[in-house]
């Protein structure tokens, strides 16, 4: 993998046409397939007994991912993750190499921070995203350096942020979720959910409460 694998604006744009091609590409559908397994390795949100699931294909990158994770998560923590309805499995599908390091960073920590730093990434992505030492390019030095940044608020040092980017396990893992979204559920675009076996694509909370009332109430 090359280390200045393209320039910050083409980065930024080729994220947004990947994200926004996809929300128009699975905005609205909802074709059945096979019940997706919860695996060891899966991040839950929530409830492993909950009765309905939702399993989301998200890159940290995706700025529709940032804004389903910044309008709606908070609503569907409270109203159904909480309240024990609903648990939603995280799996990490990258757009590019710096989505990659960035979850395999956010493998270093346990279940709880773990949601805690992907929200924290989603929400600054213009933070962690560019370019610190001001070249005109982003590479992935630059988005280390992002990521140490990020780090110190979930009380992670430079370090470990470094060794955590580079660690064989986090990014086999994360490579794994990638691979299978895409040869196994056909995921092409983030952020894209598994409701029940049945595949959407970003859609409002009032949307997704008609979806998940009637599965909750069964």
């Amino acid at each position: 993998m090359n280390k200045k694998y393209r320039t910050y604006g083409a980065v930024v744009a080729a994220v947004v046409v990947l994200a926004i091609g996809a929300f128009w590409f699975f905005g609205g559908s909802s074709d059945s397939i096979a019940s997706i397994t919860i695996k060891p390795t899966d991040m839950i949100h929530g409830s492993a007994s909950a009765p309905v699931t939702i399993v989301e294909y998200a890159s940290m990158t995706c700025p529709h991912c940032a804004e389903f994770q910044k309008d709606t998560i908070p609503l569907l923590t409270k109203d159904y993750i909480d309240p024990g309805k609903v648990k939603l499995v995280f799996r990490e599908f990258p757009l590019d190499a710096a989505a990659r390091m960035a979850s395999a960073v956010a493998r270093c920590l346990p279940n709880d921070q773990y949601f805690s730093f992907v929200d924290m990434l989603f929400k600054n992505q213009s933070n962690w995203i560019k370019d610190f030492d001001g070249d005109g390019q982003l590479t992935l030095k630059d988005v280390r350096e992002g990521l140490v940044q990020m780090g110190r608020f979930a009380g992670l040092s430079r370090e470990k942020v470094e060794a955590c980017s580079d660690d064989k396990n986090n990014l086999a893992l994360v490579d794994a979720n990638w691979s299978e979204g895409q040869t196994k559920y056909k995921v092409d675009g983030t952020p894209t959910f598994f409701i029940n076996g049945a595949e959407h694509g970003p859609m409002a909370y009032a949307d997704l409460q008609k979806i998940l009332d009637p599965l909750v109430k069964k």
